[in-house]
């Protein structure tokens, strides 16, 4: 498996002036690990530059697009199930929460894909198993045998739990970033719709 490249991620609010659980943003990724001012820095660039380009609908920040819009999105605070977490997960702005969930939602679904594709082959067995329905075959039976059998069955039952678990556990602040992406994409389309 390829290492994917350091990332981080960052929320641009847009009108910082409406309470918490009604801010909207847009949700940046850039290259490099952690909240420091030079990935803050990147962040602001690509919004700007997205604002700039009127790919971001110029009334979206009304009182212009400052540092201060930009919120670091840490990757880690969902998974950690703490006091600390829940007094950290607290003190994030809705959207922010709502990106963190998102990303986190994210890497568990790639994870349960990729441990579905590697227990594929192994559907025939657990259909017999659970059906009860005939006797393994040969090659079932020494598929059944190897070690990786129990471990790819046993890995895939404990990452699609762990995605259950963490998306009854989510606040709902996600649709805050979907809602986000929505507008913008309808805002982006009616411009041209219009030249045409």
């Amino acid at each position: 498996m390829a290492k994917t490249p350091a990332v981080s991620h960052f929320v641009a609010v847009s009108d910082l002036s409406k309470p918490a659980t009604e801010q909207e943003g847009i949700l940046i990724e850039v290259a490099g690990t952690g909240d420091n001012q030079k990935n803050r820095a990147k962040a602001l660039d690509l919004v700007q530059e997205m604002w700039e380009k009127e790919e971001i609908d110029v009334n979206r920040f009304p009182d212009g697009l400052t540092p201060d819009h930009i919120f670091y999105v840490p990757s880690d605070s969902p998974q950690v199930k703490s006091s600390k977490t829940v007094s950290d997960s607290q003190k994030l702005l809705p959207i922010v929460q709502g990106a963190q969930e998102i990303i986190q939602l994210t890497k568990l679904q790639l994870e349960v894909q990729e441990a579905s594709e590697q227990a594929e082959q192994y559907i025939p067995i657990i259909k017999v198993v659970l059906e009860r329905s005939r006797p393994l075959t040969t090659e079932e039976k020494e598929l059944a045998k190897d070690k990786k059998y129990g471990k790819t069955i046993e890995r895939l039952g404990s990452i699609v739990a762990e995605q259950e678990e963490f998306q009854e556990s989510c606040s709902g602040n996600g649709s805050l970033v979907l809602n986000a992406i929505s507008w913008q994409l309808s805002q982006g389309t009616e411009p041209q719709a219009d030249k045409n």
